[in-house]
Formats: structure tokens, sequence, C-alpha cells
């Protein structure tokens, strides 16, 4: 590296893997564009999960902004609904991804975490809010974001936090069960777990909707 670009240090990113390309088009799915506003306004008011796939992939194991499956942290029923969709035991955990200047609100210490490394205690004003991200013991693995580490999600949680009042969203890996990323939007649209897929400024909807049992649908 030294002799051929004279550089002695390495720029190293966490979004350091492929990058994701996303079709024109996908059979069976609907396609239009889609603000993160838009997008916003969709998680609060369908209460179902989405994928967020942009961008190049994380390198590591954790799911941090790029390929996500985000939802409303409102409901506790949405911690089952997510472990169902993933094919993953009911008793594991879901992540919680946070505008940073809002997570000592939340969290304690709440303290910057944008790489999901440490465990938050749920600040007891919360703890009946946001229910679907919280462990057994009232911790949380939390994510912070800024506007400089992830624009696209900040302005996502900016904009769905004036409308809920929540500062956050649950946030776990989009992937197959026990494999890496959805390489592509044909992957992810063939897996067939949710109704929506967004990916550089547009929003894939499925034609044939799947129906996710909540909490909140049982009561409207």
């Amino acid at each position: 590296m030294v002799a051929l670009t004279g550089s002695v240090a390495l720029k190293w990113s966490v979004y350091s893997g492929p990058p994701f390309q996303a079709p024109e088009s996908v059979a069976g799915w609907d396609v239009r564009a889609f603000s993160m506003a838009e997008l916003a306004e969709l998680i609060h008011t369908s209460n179902e999960p989405i994928l967020f796939l942009d961008g190049r992939a994380e390198i590591g194991p954790r799911a941090l902004g790029n390929r996500s499956i985000l939802a409303a942290a409102k409901d506790a029923a949405m911690k089952d609904t997510l472990n169902r969709v993933k094919g993953r035991e009911g008793y594991r955990p879901v992540a919680p991804i946070c505008l940073e200047q809002h997570a000592a609100e939340v969290f304690d210490p709440g303290s910057p975490d944008p790489f999901m490394l440490y465990d938050h205690h749920v600040r007891a004003a919360w703890k009946e809010r946001i229910p679907a991200i919280q462990h057994l013991d009232g911790t949380a693995r939390l994510q912070t974001v800024n506007a400089d580490e992830h624009p696209l999600i900040f302005e996502l949680l900016t904009a769905y936090h004036a409308l809920s009042g929540i500062p956050l969203l649950c946030n776990t890996s989009a992937n197959f069960q026990g494999k890496g990323f959805f390489p592509n939007l044909h992957s992810a649209a063939e897996w067939g777990q949710v109704n929506y897929i967004w990916s550089a400024g547009r929003l894939f909807s499925r034609e044939q909707k799947v129906t996710f049992d909540t909490a909140e649908a049982k009561a409207g």
C-alpha cells in the first residue's frame, strides 16, 4: 500500500462490504419513490417491519443500518414478530437504533455507541413505551446514530421521533437464517417475510400482502 499509494494509514469504515443495487422492478412488487419522512410514517402507522437495504453492507455480524429490518418498538409483540420472520427462537432479543442526542434520555448511560457494543439500562420512564427492545434484565444492546455517521437513518429516526415521540426503532439484521446479509433485492423479495423493502430512495411493496398478528393489530 505504501509503495503504490504513498499512504501509511488505512482508512477503514464498518460499511466496507459489498454494495447493494436495487433493480428498477421486481415481479410481484410495486415500486415508487419514497422519502425518509414517508417511510417513518409507514413504520408508525402500519406497525409492520420493513427491510432497509442500502449502500455497502456492514463488516461483521451486526446490522448497523445498511442491512436492517426496522420496526416500531412500542408493541411488545414486535419482538416475537421479528423472531418469527427470521426463524429465530422466541427468547432472542432485538436491539434499538436510537438518535444519539436522545439516547441518554432513554438509556443509562446512553453514551454514544455507534457499533452496538454495550448493554445500556432502559430508564424507568421508558420501560412501558419501548418493550420490544428490552432484555429480561431491563437492558438493551443500543446503537446510537448521528447525522455524520449515518445520514439516512438519522433522517428516518428524526422523522419517526417527530411522529411518535420515540427516538428509536427496533433493528435486527436482514439476512437468511444462519447466513449472511441479503446480497440483492431479488433474494430479499424471494425471502418474502415482509411487505415492504426500502432501497435507494424507493419503496418496494408486495402486491400480495402477508399478515402480521401484533398486539396493536388485535386491539384495532
